[in-house]
């Protein structure tokens, strides 16, 4: 079994989280189906691997310096599911294969799949739908910047650019889980952001939970504490309270070595894929794994 770096730093902290990744490691493993994928709610009498909960779990290994035992069973089983039209699942599937190192028996077909897939731009009108929008588009482009296929990254980046808020954030009201999107989308279209949002989320910063939801609401949950250290990563920021976020973060974990989505929750893949982006992008060295983790889960 690979961990990666053996520990993060060699203090107490860095210790608690040595301890955390081998705790995720064992979970993640535990949720592996003998059918070939992995379920976050798997049982003696329940098992149901799907795409989703496949794809978080070997990206959240692979931020572990390992990948799950069993690969080519692992790869047909992602095979084995037709491919569709929608951008969630091509991504899981596309990008659990790019993981594992394996082909794809239909990579003409899901490119052409792909490359059909329309670049919805969002609708600045549509204020609750605006995280979702932006993370459909967020996938489809990284889906075809993977396959090679054009996209038009200045008319997006300007679309992005215009749904700021005066404040520098994004978001109804400004937010930091909306400003992740759009710093995401951005990036991959080369596009740098306003001075107005670097300055947006240092103001989000705050002892003890390290990040708030926006300016008037704290929702201490492990969403907006990892979106906090992504929008930091992005920008080129240093964490203000990285300790606190980190701490916070370890508290989100459950005895069974799974993250939850606060303290005290229930666990999921999603969640502990989430959680462990967050401790690397806050201490590792190494760089990040490229394919961010994906917000909601649309089956």
């Amino acid at each position: 079994m690979s961990l990666g770096a053996a520990r993060f730093r060699p203090d107490p902290l860095g210790m608690r989280i040595d301890e955390s990744r081998q705790k995720a490691h064992h979970y993640l493993l535990g949720r592996r189906s003998p059918l070939g994928g992995f379920c976050f709610y798997r049982s003696a009498y329940l098992d149901e691997p799907n795409l989703f909960d496949t794809w978080h779990a070997v990206a959240a290994l692979a931020l572990l310096g390992d990948l799950p035992p069993h690969r080519d069973a692992l790869a047909n089983f992602v095979c084995a599911q037709p491919p569709g039209g929608q951008p969630y699942e091509l991504f899981y599937r596309t990008f659990t294969l790019d993981i594992l190192h394996k082909p794809a028996p239909d990579h003409v077909l899901v490119k052409e799949m792909v490359n059909t897939l329309p670049l919805k731009l969002p609708d600045p009108t549509r204020h609750s739908a605006l995280s979702g929008q932006m993370e459909r588009l967020l996938l489809t482009i990284r889906l075809k910047a993977y396959f090679g296929l054009a996209f038009t990254a200045e008319d997006i980046a300007w679309l992005i650019l215009g749904l700021e808020q005066s404040d520098g954030g994004f978001g109804t009201p400004s937010n930091l889980l909306d400003t992740r999107l759009a710093l995401s989308i951005l990036a991959l279209c080369g596009q740098a952001a306003s001075s107005r949002t670097a300055a947006f989320v240092p103001r989000l910063t705050l002892p003890e939970f390290a990040f708030r939801l926006t300016q008037y609401s704290l929702a201490p949950t492990l969403e907006t504490v990892c979106a906090g250290i992504e929008c930091c990563r992005v920008l080129n920021l240093p964490v203000a309270y990285a300790e606190d976020a980190a701490s916070f973060i370890l508290a989100c974990q459950t005895s069974n070595g799974g993250f939850a989505r606060a303290p005290g929750a229930l666990p999921g893949i999603e969640l502990t894929h989430l959680a462990l982006q967050g401790l690397a992008s806050l201490f590792e060295s190494s760089p990040i794994h490229n394919h961010n983790h994906s917000g909601e889960r649309h089956d």
